[in-house]
């Protein structure tokens, strides 16, 4: 189309829409585009022509000139295709490529110099990332982030475990090939189209066993161990009713969050074996823990709720020897490497999100004031350790201070990839055995969806009422207003207003926020161990606030960006307190 074409079309255009104008001219961006980017060709050739002016610099200029031409192009079409109407609706097409100024290398070097700054430069939206010639599928928008937790086809998380098993903690190869091969999914029902042997089934075996132990008839025994654990923790370090100061926060996390919570997974002979597991997570050989076991466990040792032992510690341990060593190629080396992967997944984000929840908690007087009296009209004068768990999950304050810590810190890569077939996507397509990336802190961050309460409490601040409804207030809730009373939000609103009129009270919500709110991920795929790490959070605030005085001795938490992708950000500088015993 050339510039007469395109005058005539917007002269006969009744009402200049916006999205017309857009479409028309990405068809001359794209059919120019070819011309455009190998421009470069005729130049040199005229150059050969006359070679006393091929110089260096001449060369240097003609090539810069083309990569800004090239760039400018790229960025111009992917800002096109992102906002035009035509891919609003059931395209199914491919996101588009994400402009490089250095083709194949400059989203790779700065992907690996500040994958932080990158990733929140690709905004929330949806891309494909050349890297080193590999296209990355990068999807953000909340509709195809949702979308994507519904496909049963993308619920296998083994593209991740692999990397993270191969590259922090060394699995083998020959055990490295036997996830590679296992194309059949975490369902009982393998995939169509995979032929992989019941016994090699990795995934699923591995699925299967945390999701009995972490989110099945597991939770509650586990979930009791840990709070007794803590309990008698906190109790043997002997704190007086006398102000004590300490150096770091975190430090009082690691020592007594962090050794309670592998004593509920692994059991107390682990730790007596280890006593300085905890300082040093990479540097113990657990094989020698799996011996002691081995020599001392039988079946009468296992508690009267059918799943602690003071051996192997809980059914999901025994459950990991007895289905894990039948795999081929896995011998006592491998389970000790995936189960050091498994000790750090279940203390590298619960630590710091239960220390960053207490944090936040026993910087705010009033919010402080309110936990403490909530927990006393709820409980009274009982032992938090011997309440039902599931009580405390629903204390709408407590949650919602536990989710707004996991939406201000939690910022993990989910990755996913269909095996066997092209997944749709409504708007875009993530073609199969392709690797589709999302990250949680950018969906997190987004003020757009987020609830600011007209500015008052931006997504970069932490709020920690955000996931909180009350009935009488208009402008409660997690989700923005403007994004409530759109028409695809009808249905939502409508169920909303119906569970307000059921609650009287003000209540903990999380409806609609499935597409930008994942730290766990979601659908099929999501964390199974969210349940017990929630548990864990929700009665460590609650066990501090009720017995402890916490007096932080600084107002200031910096995060670094080392970790960014993992989960929660290390922190940058200790956090100095001081702490006593409340008096009864």
């Amino acid at each position: 189309m050339n510039r007469a074409e395109l005058r005539i079309c917007l002269y006969n255009t009744k009402s200049l829409d916006i999205y017309n104008i857009m479409s028309l001219l990405e068809s001359m961006a794209i059919r120019k585009r070819t011309a455009l980017e190998f421009s470069w060709i005729p130049a040199l050739m005229c150059l050969s022509l006359h070679k006393e002016t091929r110089t260096v610099p001449v060369l240097v200029a003609i090539i810069l000139f083309q990569l800004i031409i090239n760039y400018s192009l790229n960025s111009f079409r992917w800002h096109l295709e992102n906002n035009s109407r035509d891919n609003q609706g059931n395209g199914g097409q491919l996101p588009p490529q994400y402009p490089s100024f250095f083709p194949y290398v400059s989203n790779a070097l700065s992907f690996v110099c500040n994958n932080a700054n990158f990733i929140q430069r690709a905004t929330l939206t949806s891309s494909r990332i050349s890297f080193l010639g590999f296209d990355i599928y990068a999807f953000q928008d909340r509709q195809t982030v949702a979308k994507i937790w519904k496909q049963s086809t993308l619920s296998s998380p083994i593209s991740m475990f692999i990397y993270v098993l191969k590259y922090f903690f060394g699995l083998p190869d020959s055990v490295v090939s036997v996830y590679r091969a296992d194309d059949s999914g975490p369902f009982p029902k393998p995939y169509s189209g995979s032929n992989v042997l019941a016994t090699d089934r990795i995934d699923h075996i591995t699925h299967h066993g945390f999701l009995r132990a972490l989110g099945g008839p597991g939770l509650l025994p586990t979930s009791r161990r840990y709070m007794n654990a803590l309990a008698a923790r906190m109790h043997n370090k002997n704190i007086s009713s006398e102000w004590v100061e300490m150096a770091d926060f975190s430090n009082l996390f690691q020592e007594m969050v962090g050794a309670s919570l592998i004593e509920c997974v692994y059991g107390p002979s682990m730790l007596r074996l280890n006593p300085k597991f905890m300082e040093d997570l990479w540097g113990f050989d657990l094989k020698r823990w799996y011996t002691y076991a081995r020599e001392h466990f039988d079946d009468s040792h296992i508690s009267s709720d059918g799943d602690g032992d003071p051996y192997w510690g809980s059914n999901l341990m025994r459950y990991r020897q007895e289905k894990l060593l039948a795999v081929k190629n896995h011998d006592d080396d491998a389970l000790a490497r995936m189960d050091l992967g498994l000790a750090w997944g279940a203390v590298g984000n619960t630590i710091p999100c239960a220390m960053l929840s207490a944090f936040h908690l026993f910087s705010d007087p009033d919010l402080l004031r309110r936990v403490r009296n909530d927990i006393n009209l709820s409980f009274g004068d009982q032992q938090l350790q011997g309440i039902d768990p599931n009580k405390l999950t629903k204390r709408p304050l407590l949650s919602s201070i536990y989710a707004e810590t996991l939406r201000f810190y939690v910022k993990t890569y989910f990755v996913v990839s269909s095996p066997h077939t092209d997944v749709h996507l409504g708007r875009w397509t993530l073609p199969k055995s392709r690797i589709g990336l999302m990250n949680a802190g950018v969906s997190h961050m987004d003020s757009d969806f987020w609830n600011s309460r007209d500015g008052k409490h931006p997504v970069t601040t932490f709020w920690a009422d955000r996931f909180i409804i009350d009935q009488r207030d208009p402008q409660s809730g997690p989700i923005a207003s403007e994004v409530r009373e759109s028409p695809e939000w009808m249905g939502r609103r409508r169920d909303n207003e119906e569970k307000a009129r059921m609650n009287s009270d003000p209540f903990f919500s999380m409806e609609g926020t499935e597409g930008s709110w994942f730290p766990y991920g979601g659908g099929h795929s999501i964390c199974p161990g969210r349940f017990l790490a929630k548990n864990v959070i929700l009665f460590t605030c609650a066990l501090l606030a009720k017995e402890y005085d916490v007096e932080m001795l600084t107002d200031k938490i910096e995060m670094s960006t080392w970790r960014f992708g993992l989960g929660v950000g290390g922190l940058k500088h200790p956090l100095p307190f001081r702490i006593r015993k409340r008096n009864a």
